[in-house]
């Protein structure tokens, strides 16, 4: 599903957030929103997922206005991870991805919810915990849960806040992984995240974000040191590797920091 975002502006208590946003996301491709903290990485995400209402302009997805969807219908198209919802009810993981499949729940789930909600379950290596209840497990298991129960709604747009965020580097490349083959199979995947180079290694598509406005947007070609260095002030040395690109910071010699004791 494609996505245009037209002329979006949104404010907290009169201060712009997002200003005069102008994108277009693809169908299927995999799109990465990066910034400095405060940017309005989340704050876009939530616009797209309806959580925020803009104070002007449009999105549209496939040409039609997503205002115009009811919740039920948002819920059956987007599927949203916050970076971190807390604690929940005291249910089991099993319960919890299931939960995904409410969209699809007229009274009761069926075999086929419970089926698809074990098929996450297994994509995602939460097989040997599916029992256990959510608020005991670790910030990282938990970040998974959160994934899956998103999964479990089959979405045809999935939006991340920071996935990665509280996991360890082989569940980063696991979620990452799988988060492209679902874009590859047609899945449009929006995702706020900071680890550049994680960005580089899977996203098709960068959007550069900048107290509120955007700064870059394109494809590999926008990774630059330039921008880079403009973006978040510090310098860094982007290498290729086996034919893949690296950014390496550099010391800020110009920067001192003072340690009092």
């Amino acid at each position: 599903m494609k996505i245009s975002i037209n002329n979006l502006n949104f404010s907290y208590n009169g201060s712009f957030a997002l200003k005069d946003i102008n994108e277009h996301i693809e169908t299927g491709e995999f799109t990465a929103f990066v910034g400095p903290n405060g940017s309005g990485k989340s704050t876009l995400l939530k616009c797209i997922d309806r959580i925020l209402i803009p104070s002007k302009g449009e999105i549209l997805f496939n040409d039609q206005n997503i205002k115009y969807y009811k919740r039920e219908k948002i819920a059956k198209i987007i599927a949203y991870v916050p970076q971190n919802e807390g604690n929940i009810y005291p249910v089991t993981v099993f319960d919890a991805v299931l939960i995904g499949r409410k969209p699809y729940v007229n009274w009761a789930p069926s075999k086929n919810d419970f089926d698809k909600t074990a098929e996450v379950i297994e994509k995602l290596d939460l097989g040997d915990i599916s029992l256990n209840e959510i608020n005991k497990l670790s910030g990282g298991q938990r970040q998974r849960v959160y994934i899956a129960r998103a999964l479990a709604q089959e979405p045809k747009v999935l939006l991340l806040d920071e996935p990665t965020a509280n996991l360890d580097l082989r569940h980063q490349l696991e979620v990452l992984e799988l988060l492209q083959v679902l874009s590859e199979n047609g899945i449009t995947i929006i995702i706020a995240i900071h680890d550049l180079n994680m960005a580089i290694k899977f996203c098709s598509k960068f959007v550069m974000i900048n107290e509120g406005e955007i700064f870059a947007t394109g494809g590999k070609e926008i990774i630059t040191s330039g921008n880079i260095e403009q973006l978040y002030g510090v310098k860094v040395k982007i290498i290729k590797e086996d034919g893949e690109m690296i950014i390496i910071p550099l010391n800020n010699k110009h920067k001192k920091i003072s340690l009092a004791i």
